[in-house]
C-alpha cells in the first residue's frame, strides 16, 4: 500500500522550524495505491486539516476515485470519505473562515457531459453531498482558493474562439456565498499555444492573481524551445482581467507545473522546475508582479532530476519549499526547504 503520510513543521519565535513525527492518515481506509494528496488547513483552527487524493482501485490497478480525509484534532485521527466522482484527477481542497470545507477534481459523473466538479462540506469534511456541482467540460489541473466568503475555482480551460479555432484559456469561476453557488466562468485567452493555469493567489486587497504557464504549440505536441511563466489579474472578482505579465522564461514544465504563492505583504512567490529537470528555482515579485527577480536555485545537486514543485506561505511569513528528487534511477527522494527572513 502507498500511503498518505502527514508531517507537521512548526516555526518557534527562533530561527528554526520543529519537525514532527510521520503520521499515516491512510490507515484506515483500504490498502490501494494512492496519488496526489493536497492539504489545507483551516485559516483559524490550525488542528482542522483537509486532506484530498487519488486512489487507485481494481480491477487493473486503474479506477480512479477521489477520497478526502479530515482532521479535527492536528492530524491524531482522521475521517475519511469517498467522493463520488470516477476517474478522478487533481484533487485540490480548501477550509473556509466559517469551517466549511470545499473540495475540486476532475473525473466523470455517470449521465453529466462535465469533466471539473466541486463539492461543499457544511460540516467541515465530515460528510459530502452525493451530487456534485458540475463546471462543464474541457477542463484540467482545477484549484480552489478562498478569502472571507469570495471562493474562486481556477483551471486550464479550452474554448472555441469567434473564429471557432480551438485555444487554451484560463478558466475562472467565482462564488460570493462560501462556495454555494458560482457564477458563469471567465475564459481568458491568452495566445495561440498551449498553456495551463497554475497557482492562483488573492492579495491583501482582493486583487485575484492567476499564473499560467505555456509550454507547446496548440496543435501537435511540438515544446517550445523556451517555455515561459505569466500571470494576469483582476480586480473585479475574475469578470475581467489585466494583459498577461511575463514572469520567467527559465521555468520547463515536464518536471511538474510551476506553484505560487503570496506573504502578507503581498509578495509573490513563483517556484518551478529548470530545463532538463535540472534544479528547483524561485522568483519573487514585490510590486504585485510587474517585475520578477532573477531565478534563485534551492538544490544544489547537479545529478539529481527533480519533480513535482509546491510552495506555500504560513500567517508568519514562514515561506516552505517541497520537492522530489530521484538519484540514480532509484527512489524518489521528498525535500523541503524554509525562507525565515521577512
Amino acid at each position: 500500500m502507498v500511503g498518505v503520510f502527514l508531517v507537521l513543521l512548526q516555526a518557534q519565535d527562533h530561527p528554526s522550524i520543529e519537525i514532527g513525527e510521520d503520521r499515516l492518515l491512510s490507515a484506515g481506509g483500504p490498502a490501494l495505491p494512492l496519488a496526489e494528496s493536497q492539504l489545507s488547513a483551516n485559516p483559524k483552527n490550525a488542528k482542522h486539516l483537509l486532506v484530498g487524493v487519488i486512489q487507485f482501485g481494481p480491477p487493473d490497478g486503474n479506477n480512479r476515485t477521489c477520497v478526502a480525509w479530515v482532521s479535527f484534532d492536528g492530524g491524531q485521527r482522521w475521517t475519511r470519505s469517498a467522493l463520488p466522482v470516477q476517474g478522478c484527477f487533481d484533487p485540490w481542497g480548501v477550509i473556509l473562515q466559517d469551517g466549511s470545507a470545499i473540495m475540486v477534481m476532475g473525473g466523470q459523473v455517470k449521465d453529466r457531459e462535465d469533466n471539473l466538479f466541486l463539492l461543499r462540506s457544511a460540516d467541515g469534511g465530515r460528510t459530502w453531498p452525493e451530487t456534485p456541482l458540475g463546471f462543464g467540460s474541457h477542463h484540467d489541473h482545477p484549484m480552489v482558493i478562498t478569502q472571507g466568503n469570495q471562493v474562486y475555482v481556477a483551471s486550464g480551460g479550452g474554448v472555441r474562439n469567434s473564429f471557432n479555432q480551438h485555444r487554451s484559456s484560463v478558466s475562472v469561476s467565482h462564488s460570493g456565498d462560501d462556495g454555494r453557488a458560482f457564477g458563469p466562468p471567465t475564459e481568458v485567452i491568452a495566445s495561440n499555444l498551449a498553456y495551463q493555469a497554475e497557482g492562483p493567489v488573492l492579495l491583501s486587497d482582493g486583487t485575484l492573481v492567476v499564473g499560467f504557464h505555456d509550454y507547446h504549440w496548440q496543435h501537435g505536441d511540438k515544446w517550445l524551445v523556451r517555455p515561459r511563466s505569466w500571470l494576469i489579474r483582476s480586480s473585479d472578482e475574475g469578470r475581467t482581467f489585466s494583459e498577461p505579465l511575463l514572469i520567467s522564461e527559465s521555468c520547463e514544465s515536464r518536471g511538474g507545473w510551476p506553484s505560487m504563492a503570496v506573504d502578507g505583504k503581498d509578495r509573490l512567490f513563483w517556484l518551478c522546475i529548470a530545463d532538463k529537470f535540472n534544479g528547483v528555482l524561485v522568483q519573487r515579485s514585490d510590486d504585485r508582479g510587474e517585475s520578477w527577480s532573477e531565478p534563485l536555485r534551492l538544490n544544489h545537486s547537479q545529478t539529481a532530476r527533480s519533480f513535482t514543485p509546491s510552495i506555500s506561505v504560513n500567517k508568519e511569513g514562514v515561506i516552505g519549499v517541497s520537492w522530489y528528487e530521484i538519484h540514480d534511477n532509484s527512489c524518489f527522494d521528498v525535500y523541503f526547504t524554509a525562507s525565515l527572513v521577512s
